[in-house]
This record gives C-alpha cells, sequence and structure tokens, in this order.
C-alpha cells in the first residue's frame, strides 16, 4: 500500500476515531457505528484486526461480574488489546442496549455524560490508539518512492490568537510562498465563509498533517486557542505534527502597533507556567461563582458548558506546557533569520 493510500486512510480514521471519543450521550451512538463501519469497510485494517482475534471474548457475562466502581481489565499485549477492543465495540453495538447502562462506576460523578467519558477514555481510547500505532508504523515503512506525490496532499493549520494577527499576517505570506505547490495553508480569516462555524473551522484542526501554532501570552490566555490546541494534544503523536514559534517580548517590533503589554510567552520557567494555570483556575471560578448567583442549572447551561471547556483546559494545560518547555522553539526573529528553514525540514517540503 502506498503513502497516498495510507494518509487518507489515516485521516479519515483519526476524524472518525475523535468523533467517537467525545460522546456523552445515547443519542451519539450513531459516532461509534460510523467508526466501526469505517474499519470493517477498509481492507488493509479489517485483514490486520483478524489476525489479532485469536480469543473470543464473552463481554455479556465480563459487564455482569464486574463490580462497581470496577473498570475492565484490558490486555497489555498490543495484538490482545486490539482484539479486546474490537470486540467489545461489536458487543456495545450488537442490538439495542443502554451506553450508560455499560459505563456506571468509571467515575465517582453521578452524571451520565461523565461516565460515558470516562468509559470511552479509559476502555475504548487504548484500542484507538493502538490501530492509529499500526497506521503510522505502515506509513513509515511504505515505499519512500511514494513520498513525493504526498507533499501536494499536505495540510498545515495556522493556529494563532487574534490579537497577534499582525504576527500571523507576516508567517502566513512567507511561508505560504515557501511551501506553495506543495502544501496548503489553512487560516481561519481565509477558510470560514460568511455564517460558517469559527468552532465548526478549529475542529477541522485534527484533518490537518501539521499544526503551526504562535506561541505568545495572549495565545495562552485565549480560550480559543486554548480550544484548538486540546483539538491536537489529545493525539498521543502530536509531537509529530506541531510546529511552533515562542514569541518573545524582542518580537513585538513586529506587529503594525507595538503592544503596551509584554507579548512573550513566560513558559521555560515553573513561575511562568505557574502563571497561565492561576490564570484559567480564576476563570473556572468566575464560572463557579456566576454558576451559583443564576442558581437553576437550566439558566445556567451556557456557564456550565463554558466550566466543562475551561476544565479540559486545566486539565490538559500543564502537560502542553511542559512539552514547550521540553521542545524550547525559537522565537519569531530566528525563524526569520532561518528563512523558516527548520519548519519547513520538519514538514519535510
Amino acid at each position: 500500500m502506498t503513502r497516498k493510500e495510507l494518509q487518507k486512510i489515516s485521516l479519515q480514521y483519526r476524524t472518525l476515531a475523535s468523533q467517537m471519543l467525545k460522546i456523552n450521550s445515547q443519542k451519539e451512538m450513531y459516532c461509534i457505528q460510523q467508526f466501526f463501519d469505517f474499519i470493517n469497510e477498509t481492507t488493509f485494517l479489517m485483514s490486520y484486526i483478524e489476525e489479532c482475534i485469536t480469543e473470543e471474548y464473552d463481554f455479556k457475562s465480563i459487564f455482569e461480574e464486574k463490580e462497581w466502581r470496577c473498570i475492565l481489565d484490558l490486555p497489555s499485549n498490543q495484538k490482545e488489546l486490539i482484539s479486546y477492543g474490537f470486540q467489545l465495540i461489536k458487543y456495545i453495538l450488537d442490538g439495542p442496549k443502554q451506553l450508560i447502562g455499560l459505563c456506571v462506576g468509571y467515575t465517582s460523578s453521578n452524571k451520565f455524560s461523565d461516565n460515558i467519558e470516562a468509559f470511552m477514555r479509559k476502555s475504548i481510547e487504548p484500542f484507538v490508539v493502538a490501530v492509529r500505532t499500526y497506521i503510522e508504523l505502515n506509513f513509515i515503512d511504505a515505499d519512500d518512492a511514494n513520498a513525493n506525490i504526498d507533499n501536494t496532499d499536505k495540510n498545515v493549520f495556522l493556529s494563532y490568537c487574534q490579537k497577534d494577527k499582525d504576527i500571523a499576517d507576516s508567517i502566513d505570506e512567507k511561508i505560504g510562498m515557501l511551501i506553495e505547490g506543495k502544501a496548503t495553508l489553512s487560516r481561519d480569516i481565509r477558510d470560514v465563509e460568511y455564517h460558517e462555524s469559527f468552532k465548526k473551522f478549529m475542529q477541522s484542526i485534527e484533518k490537518h498533517d501539521y499544526v503551526i501554532s504562535i506561541i505568545s501570552d495572549n495565545y495562552l490566555k485565549s480560550r480559543n486557542c486554548m480550544y484548538e490546541m486540546l483539538e491536537v494534544v489529545k493525539d498521543s503523536n502530536f509531537s509529530q505534527r506541531l510546529l511552533f514559534i515562542i514569541l518573545t517580548n524582542e518580537d513585538a517590533k513586529y506587529y503594525k502597533v507595538v503592544p503596551i503589554q509584554d507579548i512573550g510567552a513566560d513558559v521555560y520557567s515553573v513561575s511562568g507556567q505557574a502563571k497561565y494555570l492561576k490564570f484559567w483556575s480564576q476563570v473556572d471560578k468566575k464560572l463557579d461563582s456566576e454558576i451559583e448567583e443564576i442558581g437553576n442549572s437550566i439558566y445556567a447551561i451556557n456557564q456550565i458548558k463554558e466550566k466543562k471547556i475551561i476544565q479540559k483546559i486545566l486539565l490538559d494545560l500543564p502537560d502542553f506546557l511542559e512539552f514547550l518547555r521540553d521542545n524550547k522553539g525559537l522565537s519569531l526573529t530566528e525563524h526569520l533569520e532561518k528563512g523558516f528553514a527548520d519548519m519547513i525540514s520538519f514538514m519535510e517540503l
């Protein structure tokens, strides 16, 4: 199988898997069905899964015997995990079942949605990751003679805070010329039509081969930017797709109007990282106060939804900040001096 064929399979797989892993209600069972159907209809995947299935699991008995607050005991072996996960999904879809009946006890929360999310993360996601690893290993081993064909199919997502638009404009222009004919650079102001959803556009980040993030103080305090980044970091192999520019205060000279406040991302010290965690903790506490003041959860539905997003930011931000610190990036000035050579090389363009 060529790299181009594997790339298409990988793109569809990541999109459907991501959609499935987000479900938190019975009405979203169709997402599991779509993912399962895709696997069954993809000979490349099914051939490997059938090779992995050497044991039949009796999930009816497994769930009947499972004690409260206990989770499924997943195999540690890669092939056994794939066999177990595939059969588990098949069991979930085999006949009418209430998903919550399988998921209770996966978290201390009393909310059905939280239990379903925890079940998907702890019982289904390991299977998703195992199959994705198989796809990626085959991509690495694929015939390198087809590598040049893939370049024209690559998509690059430019992630930035609107307050840093001047920087984004400069990068868009310079990198756009360097990758012309080899890849497509996606950006909100160009790729979102009137009345289209910015949220939908941000979720499309999963469909891109690479993400270029302009990391600034504004970026790390932007709800939308953090939402975008969550879409990337939930992929265990996000480091292979993520390129970043760490703005420093020296880079302020590239704005049309030099900002009064610091624009540098303070990510290389423990105290600097703590500053951003404190910021989002304060946002979370403010939402708590608003929910309490409104009183009735029915009327505070928007605040409750927002709090859920902020809590995900708080959960994933430490790992992301640690990644930035351990993989020290270049400032805009340094990238300009090198003609963005490091980025072009990373993307194999």
